[in-house]
């Protein structure tokens, strides 16, 4: 019979197989080669690299749900998904809001199918964000809790998710401050992610983290190297905005996170 530090190691090492391959993925992906050209082409198994992400995140799905039966632990849901949701569409917005009354960005047009942008962005991430908080947040985050304490594990939990982001985060050319800046405020986002889990249970940090993804990615088009969003925008001073790389790779974006992150622990702590 396998140990239970045994089967959590194996639990971790898969995580991070998961993560790893789902952000490199792309970089394995011929250029312009879609799905749909990936379903014609029975060559080899490059029409299977496409999909990596969707496999690796139905891997992060899956893993928390078997191990809690197993351990027979709860998964924590609580309740306040929407309460999650509007945290983090405030705060992708405000940050919209203060680049482009600031002129920091500009928009030029909008894509002409919205219908198609908003269905695919609703389903890639929602699976992106159920994918994450289940494995970080519903299952690390208490294992390490139960070994180092609640605090000590919303650290850890999130030094090691930002760490796991490292190698899409090289790939991306940016100079060593962006990088720096992306890590941190990366880290600083999964510790806000962890205290609204502490707060509420998985349907908080699910919410934030939909939101805060899908507006950024989707609609704003603050992320423009995933492929765009329903506005075609164009950012200015890569510090400030984070460029084509979004918000979390410039200081304003690390602003409103830490911002956000004061105002939730002081909410969460007067409760």
């Amino acid at each position: 019979m396998i140990s239970s530090k045994k089967r959590t190691l194996f639990f971790y090492g898969l995580i991070v197989f998961a993560i790893v391959v789902s952000s490199l993925s792309v970089l394995w992906v011929p250029p312009e080669y879609t799905v749909a050209e990936s379903l014609k082409d029975s060559g080899g198994l490059v029409w299977l690299l496409p999909f990596l992400p969707l496999f690796a995140y139905m891997i992060m799905i899956l893993l928390p749900i078997i191990y809690k039966r197993q351990e027979k632990e709860p998964l924590v849901w609580g309740h306040r998904f929407f309460k999650g949701a509007y945290l983090g569409f405030i705060l992708m917005t405000m940050i919209f809001l203060i680049e482009l009354a600031s002129g920091l960005i500009r928009i030029e047009d909008t894509i002409p199918d919205i219908q198609s942008a908003i269905i695919g962005g609703i389903i890639l991430q929602g699976i992106v964000a159920l994918g994450e908080e289940m494995s970080f947040r519903g299952y690390i985050l208490p294992d390490m809790a139960k070994r180092y304490g609640s605090w000590n594990a919303v650290i850890y939990s999130s030094f090691f998710f930002s760490l796991l982001h490292i190698p899409s985060v090289m790939t991306l050319n940016l100079d060593k401050n962006s990088i720096i800046l992306m890590i941190v405020t990366i880290t600083v986002a999964e510790i806000l992610l962890a205290i609204c889990y502490i707060y509420d249970g998985l349907s908080m940090s699910i919410g934030f983290h939909f939101t805060w993804n899908f507006f950024q990615y989707h609609v704003y088009s603050l992320r423009q190297d995933f492929g765009g969003g329903i506005l075609k925008t164009v950012p200015e001073h890569q510090l400030i905005t984070g460029g084509t790389f979004g918000p979390e790779a410039g200081f304003l974006g690390l602003f409103v996170v830490i911002l956000a992150l004061i105002v939730v622990f002081w909410w969460n702590q007067s409760r």
